[in-house]
């Protein structure tokens, strides 16, 4: 026994017409008729509103990274403005240290020196002598300031390799 199945398709032609149902039966095609396709409106198609929010959005973000970017050239004007400041400060102070540098020089000439010693009363020295101080004097003089002194035994102690090292330098004690 055999069922009939009976589907309609509807049929676009070039011109946008919707052209009549067909009907199948039993793997026949039967044209249908066009009597109610002259009442019926030509379609059109009609944009949708995601394109102009995504014009939105994108005007959006532009503005957003424009603003970013004056406010990130704004923060580099700022910070060149400081370096130049900072600059400017060094500058002056390598000039502060020139001239501090030229006054040392100055006061430290020995023509300078020479001129205040006069106005001092000081005389250049006629002679020069040198003083032989001993040993055990130098020694005391080292150890004045130890707490504990041990007397001169200690200072024996301290100083009885020094007869060898020198003796083995060449040298008497």
């Amino acid at each position: 026994m055999a069922l009939a199945v009976r589907t309609e398709h509807a049929r676009i032609d070039r011109r946008g017409r919707g052209a009549a149902a067909v009907a199948v039966a039993g793997g026949d095609r039967l044209a249908g008729s066009r009597a109610g396709v002259a009442n019926r409106p030509n379609l059109t198609v009609v944009p949708r509103r995601r394109a102009a929010r995504s014009i939105i959005g994108i005007w959006v973000l532009a503005a957003i990274l424009m603003a970013g970017a004056a406010a990130f050239q704004t923060q580099l004007a700022r910070r060149q403005v400081t370096l130049d400041i900072l600059d400017s400060q060094i500058r002056a102070a390598h000039d502060t240290y020139d001239v501090l540098r030229r006054e040392r020089a100055e006061l430290r000439s020995p023509g300078r020196l020479v001129e205040q010693a006069a106005l001092l009363g000081m005389r250049p020295a006629e002679s020069t002598e040198f003083i032989s101080i001993s040993p055990d004097v130098i020694a005391e003089v080292q150890r004045s300031g130890v707490p504990g002194d041990s007397g001169p035994d200690g200072l024996v102690e301290e100083f009885a390799d020094f007869a060898a090292v020198k003796s083995q330098a060449g040298r008497a004690p």
